[in-house]
C-alpha cells in the first residue's frame, strides 16, 4: 500500500520481510557483525562516535562485486565528503549482490518506468536525446540503477549503551535522509529498536499484529479512516528488514539501554553515488520532475514481489565476486 509522507503528499512505500534463519546465521559469522568489543576498537574503517555512555560506530563500505575501493560520497551528512570506500565483508557483498539479482526484474521494471516517466522520453523515438535526457531526475535515478549502484553505499551501524529516548521526545532525532535514501534497504543483524516514522495513511487503519513484529499506528482503538499524519512505530527485531524510501519520510530510530551483548546491528543500504553526481540530480531535479520521480517509484514498490536470497544464492553470489 501506499502512504505519504512529508507534507502529507509525497507518496512512500514501506515493505516489510525477513531474512532466513540460515542466512541471518551465516552473515552474524562475519568478524564486524561477531567480533569482541575490544576487537571492534581495532577496526579502521569504524567512525568512532563513542561518548559514554553512548557507544556509537559506523563503518562506511560499498557492497558492490569488486574488492576494489570504490570513490564515492560519504553518506554520513555530517562528512559528506567523497573518498576511496572500501568494499564490506566479502559475504555481505556477496549478499547485496543476490538480493539485485533475485529481485532484478522489479528494478528493471523501475528503472523503465523512470525512463518513460522522463520529461524528455518519447516513446515514438527509440534514439531519445540522451543529452537531454540526462538533464530529468527520473532519467538520473534510472541510470543508477542500471548501473548497479542501488543498495551499493552502506552504512554500518553499531550501537548500545544509554538508549536515545531523550533525543526521540526532544525532536532531535527526527530527520529525512538525502537522496541516495530514495531506495533504502535497513537490515537488522542483532539487537532490537523501533523505526519511528511519521506517515498519512489515506485508507482505513487499526492496529495490526503479526508474528515477526508490532506494528502500532498512532491513533489506536477501533479501525476509522484518516488523512491526518500518524506517527507509526515499527519494531525491527534480528533478520527484520524493510525497503523504503527515508528521503521522502521524516523518521527517527528509539534505541532502548543495552550492553554489548545485546548491541544493535543494522545495515542501511542506499544508492551509491559521487558528490558531482548528487549535486547534477540537484541541479536538474524540477517539481514536475519529483513528482513524477516519487509517484513511479511509489507505484512500482507499491506491488513489487521483493524476494530476500537464499543461502544457497548468496554463496554462488561469493564464488563469483571478486
Amino acid at each position: 500500500s501506499i502512504d505519504y509522507g512529508i507534507r502529507s503528499t509525497t507518496p512512500v512505500v514501506m515493505i516489510r520481510t525477513s531474512l532466513d534463519e540460515e542466512l541471518h546465521h551465516r552473515l552474524l559469522e562475519e568478524h564486524l557483525y561477531s567480533c569482541s568489543e575490544e576487537e571492534l576498537n581495532h577496526i579502521p574503517e569504524l567512525d568512532n562516535r563513542v561518548k559514554p555512555p553512548v557507544y556509537v560506530y559506523e563503518g562506511y563500505y560499498h557492497s558492490l562485486p569488486t574488492s576494489n575501493s570504490v570513490y564515492s560520497r560519504n553518506p554520513n551528512p555530517l562528512i559528506g565528503k567523497d573518498f576511496h570506500k572500501p568494499p564490506a565483508p566479502s559475504f555481505t557483498r556477496a549478499f547485496y549482490e543476490a538480493f539485485r539479482v533475485v529481485n532484478g526484474e522489479i528494478f528493471d521494471r523501475l528503472k523503465r518506468n523512470l525512463l518513460r516517466a522522463s520529461e524528455f522520453f518519447n516513446d515514438d523515438n527509440a534514439t531519445n536525446n540522451t543529452i537531454l535526457m540526462e538533464e530529468d531526475a527520473c532519467y538520473v535515478l534510472a541510470k543508477w540503477i542500471e548501473k548497479g549502484y542501488h543498495f551499493g553505499d552502506l552504512s554500518i551501524q553499531i550501537h548500545y549503551g544509554k538508549g536515545n529516548e531523550g533525543k526521540l521526545t526532544s525532536g532531535v532525532a527526527w530527520h529525512t535522509d538525502a537522496e541516495n535514501s530514495l531506495l533504502h534497504l535497513a537490515v537488522t543483524l542483532r539487537g532490537s529498536r523501533v523505526l519511528h516514522s511519521r506517515r498519512t495513511r489515506r485508507t482505513t487503519t487499526t492496529t495490526v499484529r503479526d508474528a515477526n513484529s508490532t506494528l502500532l499506528r498512532r491513533p489506536k482503538g477501533q479501525e476509522q479512516s484518516t488523512t491526518k499524519e500518524e506517527e507509526v512505530l515499527e519494531r525491527q527485531e534480528p533478520g527484520n528488514v524493510y525497503l523504503s524510501s527515508s528521503t521522502l519520510m521524516r523518521h527517527a530510530p528509539r534505541f532502548f539501554d543495552t550492553d554489548y551483548s545485546t548491541r544493535v546491528i543494522a545495515i542501511h543500504a542506499r544508492i551509491l553515488y559521487t558528490s558531482a553526481e548528487v549535486d547534477h540530480f540537484r541541479r536538474v531535479r524540477t517539481r514536475d520532475s519529483w513528482s513524477k520521480l516519487t509517484n513511479v517509484l511509489a507505484s512500482t514498490l507499491a506491488v513489487a514481489d521483493l524476494q530476500m536470497p537464499s543461502l544457497a544464492q548468496v554463496e554462488s553470489q561469493l564464488t563469483m565476486i571478486s
